[in-house]
């Protein structure tokens, strides 16, 4: 079986090629990489162009800046192997990764991952084995609300799989495989799990993840609503969408109250919960079984339209992250 490696490449000199070499370092052999250049501005080109050379299962792939979405979708254009594995490029796998892959035949599988930090200190472990035995719905419904994390990274995917069913990723920059992970869960005849940790996320300030964005699941919940319309399974998936667009609404109020000042935060707060409020299907319940503890917790103020309580435990919730992270 072969293993076909993605890695969206943008600006990543600092931390590209560790993540290269982990993928080099592989107890299982039989895999393509093929790194995706999106119009970096930095030496990441010639850097993959180096290993290029070095290796010829890897195909480095240049395009202009698009996004780490439209990037995965040129890696997937550009495989040949049976299953498809996405690495960010500032993170690393175990050299046992490819080996366990190996063994699975399902169209989907869950992988563990640690969440480090830059010096690859664990912060915590994201045990998606945990979720084994939760049905497909329920798995699904938490992941498109975000209890359970939605990111490409945390899913080897069949590439015959991806094909037939034409599933690709949105051209979000943030949130652009909330789509995506509905879709391979939607239609995947059987998924499966990887237990014990198989990859390192790093969590660095500057990311893709930790772009300053006032409002980053606003327009990817309405994305996935408008999917959802279109698939005719709005009715069934109505209420889980509601949560959906009520976790989107505290994410943004959450990253309003830590960016900006009280003035400015109850100016744009106020603003984004009537965004939240034309947005909310009032046919429909808010599906709170499948919201994770957060978005439960500042709900109420929400449907109050009290933002102050939300900016001052965001604040709090805040300086106490970074007083533990010292």
């Amino acid at each position: 079986m072969k293993i076909s490696v993605i890695v969206p490449v943008y600006n990543s000199e600092r931390y590209v090629e560790r993540c290269i070499e982990s993928i080099i370092a592989q107890e299982y052999q039989d895999w393509e990489l093929i790194l995706v250049d999106d119009g970096s501005i930095d030496s990441s080109l010639s850097i993959l162009r180096k290993y290029e050379k070095q290796d010829s299962r890897i195909n480095v792939i240049h395009q202009e800046n698009a996004g780490p979405g439209i990037a995965r979708n040129t890696g997937i254009e550009y495989a040949t192997g049976d299953y498809i594995v996405f690495v960010d490029s500032d993170d690393r796998i175990s050299a046992n990764y490819f080996s366990l892959l190996s063994k699975k035949t399902e169209d989907v599988v869950f992988i563990d991952i640690d969440q480090v930090d830059e010096n690859f200190h664990v912060l915590k472990t994201e045990y998606m084995s945990s979720y084994e035995n939760l049905s497909k719905d329920a798995l699904l419904r938490q992941q498109m609300t975000g209890k359970i994390s939605w990111g490409g990274c945390r899913k080897a995917v069949k590439k015959e799989f991806l094909l037939n069913n034409k599933i690709r990723f949105s051209e979000h920059k943030i949130g652009e495989e909330a789509i995506y992970s509905f879709l391979i869960l939607w239609r995947a005849r059987s998924f499966s799990f990887i237990k014990g940790s198989v990859y390192e996320y790093v969590n660095r300030a500057g990311s893709q993840s930790d772009l300053p964005m006032d409002d980053p699941w606003g327009e990817v919940a309405l994305a996935l609503k408008k999917k959802i319309l279109e698939m005719d399974l709005y009715k069934l998936y109505a209420d889980t969408i509601n949560a959906f667009i009520t976790t989107a609404a505290i994410v943004s109020l959450d990253k309003m109250a830590i960016k900006y000042k009280y003035r400015v935060y109850l100016r744009l707060a106020k603003n984004r919960i009537r965004v939240f409020q034309k947005t909310i299907d009032l046919q429909y319940q808010i599906d709170f079984h499948n919201l994770d503890k957060k978005a439960i917790a500042l709900y109420p103020f929400l449907k109050m339209r009290c933002v102050t309580p939300i900016f001052f435990i965001s604040r709090l919730r805040w300086l106490h992250r970074n007083r533990k992270g010292r």
